[in-house]
């Protein structure tokens, strides 16, 4: 059977998101447990959220280049040639693994502006579920996410941003940043503007406004 490209395309999406997401995933987990972020961590456990991350990266490379072994695609075993127009529909085999995903975009393939799409939503979802299981895991094994007293990236008042989340939740962040934002942003604002110009448009908004 030669492939309808509409089918094509949905399936090259469907196992892009899914390569995608995985990767962007253990990426963000990578960095979290470099710079110490708990508050978002998968699992407890620098070393571990590290090995976590590396494993969701190869999963993520895994699943993309070996799912047409086990799923029907346009890379039936023996039909993988330069014109992807020429493929048939079925499972790929060992020798037509490497070509199997070079699939022209008028043919089926992703094209550009299809994983301009499904990448921010797929790290979207990488970013959520960081959230969710940094949560859950304050819940669940509250000593190992605490930071130890004496340490310098402790949780303190005049923490906040970035820096809260070594110690607290994604919401207790967003909380006490948002906070400290209505608290000191007229402040900082006028700081900044009687460094400016006094032509420039922002001081004579700024000016407008506070009368």
């Amino acid at each position: 059977m030669t492939p309808d490209p509409v089918d094509v395309q949905a399936l090259f999406a469907r196992h892009y998101f899914y390569f995608a997401a995985l990767a962007t995933l253990g990426a963000l987990q990578i960095a979290l447990s470099i710079g110490g972020y708990r508050g978002m961590w998968l699992v407890p456990g620098r070393i571990s959220t590290r090995i976590t991350g590396a494993l969701l990266i190869a999963a993520g490379v895994a699943l993309f280049f070996l799912l047409p072994l086990w799923v029907d695609g346009p890379w039936a075993a023996g039909s993988v040639e330069a014109d992807s127009s020429t493929r048939l529909w079925g499972k790929a085999d060992w020798e037509d693994l490497g070509a199997a995903r070079n699939v022209n975009d008028v043919d089926g393939g992703l094209a550009g502006t299809g994983q301009a799409t499904w990448f921010p939503l797929s790290a979207l979802i990488a970013v959520v579920v960081s959230i969710s299981a940094g949560a859950l895991n304050r819940k669940l094994f509250p000593g190992r996410m605490t930071v130890t007293v004496g340490d310098s990236s402790a949780e303190s008042a005049d923490v906040d941003g970035v820096d809260r989340l070594r110690n607290s939740s994604y919401r207790s962040a967003l909380f006490a940043s948002w906070k400290r934002l209505k608290r000191d942003v007229r402040v900082d604002a006028a700081a900044l503007l009687e460094r400016a110009d006094r032509w420039s448009i922002s001081v004579l908004v700024w000016g407008r406004l506070r009368k």
